[in-house]
């Protein structure tokens, strides 16, 4: 049997085929964007924030009478590298892109670019900004933020 197709269905077929292929697998991450609006102010020289001097350091973050994070999760605060810089730093969202459970972020102490989430075992670096152990499909929610005159804003 012999298929006589017009050059207007062949492109047709061969675009659908393209968007269906290209929408496959392409997931946003679960964790919702959202607004910290907080500032660290000399952040360099405040004892509380001292182990951020140095980089590939982190810390977990969050706060009471504030919300931040998603479900008011917390956040992690990287020290990714010391050029004083605007991005110096980076600012993750606490909350685990699989679960989105509240439960707090350990960060390995011999590695503390890397996070793991205690509820599913997923495991995450800062540093890559990717998933390195499922069972997450997404990288931690970056949240932005900016490094000026020695005061980390993030937004």
């Amino acid at each position: 049997m012999k298929h006589n197709y017009c050059p207007l269905q062949v492109l047709v077929i061969l675009f659908l085929s393209v968007v269906i292929l290209a929408s496959c697998g392409k997931r946003e991450n679960p964790v919702p964007l959202t607004e910290v609006n907080f500032t660290i102010q000399n952040i360099e020289y405040d004892p509380q924030y001292g182990i951020l001097r140095m980089v590939g350091q982190s810390v977990f973050m969050r706060n009471s009478a504030q919300c931040w994070g998603y479900n008011c999760n917390g956040i992690i605060v990287y020290r990714y590298k010391a050029d004083y810089d605007w991005d110096d730093f980076r600012v993750f969202d606490a909350t685990c892109p699989h679960c989105l459970g509240a439960q707090a972020f350990v960060i390995d102490a011999a590695f503390p670019d890397m996070a793991s989430c205690p509820r599913c075992g997923s495991i995450f670096t800062m540093h890559g900004d990717y998933m390195l152990q499922g069972p997450a499909r997404h990288p931690l929610r970056l949240i932005r933020s900016s490094f000026i005159n020695g005061d980390l804003h993030i937004d």
